[in-house]
């Protein structure tokens, strides 16, 4: 699963939501201990919503850091330290905030204070709706969709219709007041009977909403009951059969935004961020289809090569840096299992592969057809003279239409007593890019894919010998950017007395 840009497997996110709810609470009772409940603020409403909150930032910091641990010798010692780290700072937090609780004078309103409570105990009936849900599609085997939570809500606040003074009973007071005045609060109304009333009248929606919509409203409506079965009146639950009264282990939630109520929110809270790391979320994946292995890939562009331009769809990570990149690069050639892929846009040439020596790691290759090609190769072999003698090759490869590219490579020996006037060749000792100059010995160079420009910043190197072959592509007009037009020879250097 893919949680703020990163992957993490369910166990993971399943201890990452466990430890960042225990050593929360666990940190904020150590230093209550410590302090002998000086400033404890117990299950306030502030420090609940308090506590919520930095249970999130304790798991999207572990989600995070995941990414960078799973890369280390010993994962376990990684994960040792960041729980380590996590609790240090949990109890610096837990201390900083007691602190603030005990010193503080300003109490909030009694407005700002009844709002929360009514928020929380809203809250109650929105979890224990979610709750339903997850456990539900957790044992029908189905997906969460989270569109389909707005049916879920709002069915699970329909029995609250019965009482003018609630959010949706302000919103349809019409609806609301005749309720209210003939059946009461929290009567027929707030029971199955009613549910399952609202599920009939609601049927013939369907057709419309799907079946899968339909039912999460009286699931909704069932999940509001179950809360109310723990407040003191409870609820008739076998009306009309009975009148008689049932509810939970007493009633514990006497009053909106209890202690009761509290603890009842932070459970639900969990179960929820539990059970979201259990059950599938969005659509199922469509079914896989076979992908080539890599050794079908390297078939396929062989099939390729000289007919049409290849085109490469990877996934893989530069070996020198690590990064990670995902994009598509034309296939120059190929030697062995390994790919010569041309960057179009940045000009960079590299290999690609599996192999220790591959430039790009390729853990992902698609190979598709470009445009008709032809390749043009013209062998050129240099006795005692300089690269520009090789220059005319080149500049009659680049009037031809429908031209890419052109490549060189090639063997080459430099005279023992070089012209001091003449260029000299240096090793290219790039780690992301092909090394286009490998020096094999002392005045023994082997070229690859030496661009023609570059070739031509060369011209008057003077060479021993040399054994070249230049290698064109052409192709239709439309199939890529316009080559750049070669610069000019550069002078020839006269030569010595």
């Amino acid at each position: 699963m893919e949680i703020l840009g990163e992957s993490v497997t369910p166990w993971v996110m399943f201890g990452l939501v466990a430890y960042s709810v225990a050593v929360t609470l666990f940190a904020r009772w150590l230093v209550n201990q410590l302090q002998g409940g000086v400033g404890r603020s117990g299950l306030s409403l502030g420090a609940v919503l308090a506590d919520l909150i930095w249970m999130v930032l304790v798991f999207a910091a572990g989600v995070i850091a995941a990414r960078y641990i799973e890369r280390l010798t010993s994962a376990v010692l990684g994960w040792i330290f960041f729980g380590a780290v996590a609790f240090a700072v949990s109890l610096l937090r837990a201390f900083l905030y007691g602190r603030v609780q005990a010193g503080s004078k300003v109490r909030p309103s009694r407005d700002w204070e009844r709002w929360l409570r009514g928020a929380l105990h809203q809250m109650a009936y929105l979890l224990m709706a979610t709750v339903l849900y997850f456990l539900l599609s957790l044992i029908s085997k189905q997906y969460v969709d989270w569109i389909l939570l707005l049916p879920l809500y709002f069915g699970s606040f329909l029995p609250d219709l019965d009482s003018w003074d609630t959010g949706l009973g302000r919103l349809l007071p019409v609806i609301s007041r005749r309720l209210e005045a003939r059946l009461g609060q929290q009567g027929p109304w707030h029971t199955p009977a009613a549910a399952a009333i609202v599920a009939v009248v609601t049927a013939p929606l369907i057709p419309l909403v799907s079946a899968r919509a339909w039912y999460l409203v009286p699931l909704g409506y069932l999940s509001h009951l179950l809360v109310d079965l723990f407040t003191p009146d409870g609820i008739m639950l076998l009306w009309p059969l009975s009148k008689s009264r049932y509810r939970l282990l007493g009633g514990p939630v006497d009053d909106p935004g209890s202690r009761a109520e509290r603890i009842m929110v932070v459970v639900l809270a969990v179960l929820a961020a539990m059970l979201l790391i259990l059950v599938d979320v969005g659509p199922p994946p469509p079914p896989p289809t076979a992908a080539p292995s890599y050794e079908q890939t390297l078939e396929r562009y062989y099939g390729l090569r000289g007919r049409n331009l290849a085109i490469a769809d990877v996934e893989g990570t530069w070996q020198a840096t690590g990064r990670r990149v995902t994009d598509r690069f034309e296939i120059l050639n190929a030697f062995g299992e390994s790919y010569v892929m041309l960057d179009r846009y940045t000009g960079r040439v590299f290999t690609a592969g599996r192999g220790p020596d591959d430039n790009l790691y390729l853990n992902r290759i698609s190979v598709s057809a470009g445009a008709p090609a032809q390749i043009k190769a013209v062998e050129l072999r240099l006795q005692d003279q300089r690269l520009t003698e090789a220059l005319p090759v080149v500049y009659e490869m680049e009037r031809e239409p429908g031209l890419q590219h052109i490549y060189v490579s090639g063997d080459l020996v430099l005279p023992a007593v070089e012209d001091v006037a003449s260029p000299t060749l240096r090793a290219d000792y790039a780690q992301t890019s092909l090394r286009k100059i490998l020096t094999q010995s002392p005045g023994h160079y082997t070229l690859s894919y030496l661009t023609a420009a570059e070739l031509i910043e060369l011209a008057n190197l003077a060479v021993e010998s040399a054994d070249l072959v230049i290698i064109a592509t052409y192709a239709g007009q439309d199939s890529g950017p316009t080559p750049t037009p070669l610069p000019s020879p550069p002078p020839v250097l006269e030569e010595g007395p």
